[in-house]
């Protein structure tokens, strides 16, 4: 989650960003609606708290959660859900934080996330492990008016496959004849 002077530094770099040449060339300064911030907030906390209804409410009726490494995105209220709750049992004590603000304009907010929890239940094919995971992500935050139409999740797999000790399986390389 965040603060309002995590928003109020991200929103306005200050001397000590590490963007700060960059900012000073290009002017930088995202604009974001108070309203935006106050749905993403209450959208991530809806998500640490695992409160399913409150996660939803702040969506459109035609929502979409769309996960890198998921072949089909989750598309409509009930698949959301369903991607969330397969996402709750895997990690029962899912947390996360918006770590840093990357981009905005009108339609979307782009952020760098951390998600964290223990591996108690399958997650993407991956069986309990009972492993502590920290896990970076960049979501894209798609915006209608001020609700929040959907999410374009992207996050390395790989490390959570480390994090828990999991095997992977590479397939044996056919000969060509």
């Amino acid at each position: 989650m965040f603060t309002g002077k995590q928003e109020q530094k991200i929103l306005r770099p200050s001397s000590s960003s590490r963007f700060r040449g960059v900012a000073a060339r290009e002017n930088f300064r995202m604009r974001i609606p108070k309203k935006r911030l106050a749905v993403l907030r209450e959208h991530i906390e809806a998500e640490s708290t695992h409160n399913m209804d409150a996660l939803l409410e702040g969506m459109t009726s035609d929502c979409f959660n769309d996960v890198c490494c998921v072949p089909k995105p989750f598309v409509g209220p009930k698949k959301v859900a369903e991607r969330y709750r397969k996402h709750w049992a895997g990690f029962p004590d899912f947390k996360v934080r918006v770590r840093r603000f990357l981009a905005a304009d009108d339609k979307c907010i782009v952020t760098e996330n951390e998600w964290s929890g223990t591996h108690l239940g399958t997650f993407l094919g991956l069986r309990p492990s009972g492993k502590r995971v920290r896990v970076r992500a960049l979501v894209v935050w798609h915006f209608r008016g001020n609700k929040l139409w959907g999410e374009t999740v992207f996050f390395d797999l790989g490390s959570i496959q480390k994090q828990i000790g999991a095997k992977v399986k590479v397939p044996a390389r056919r000969r060509s004849r």
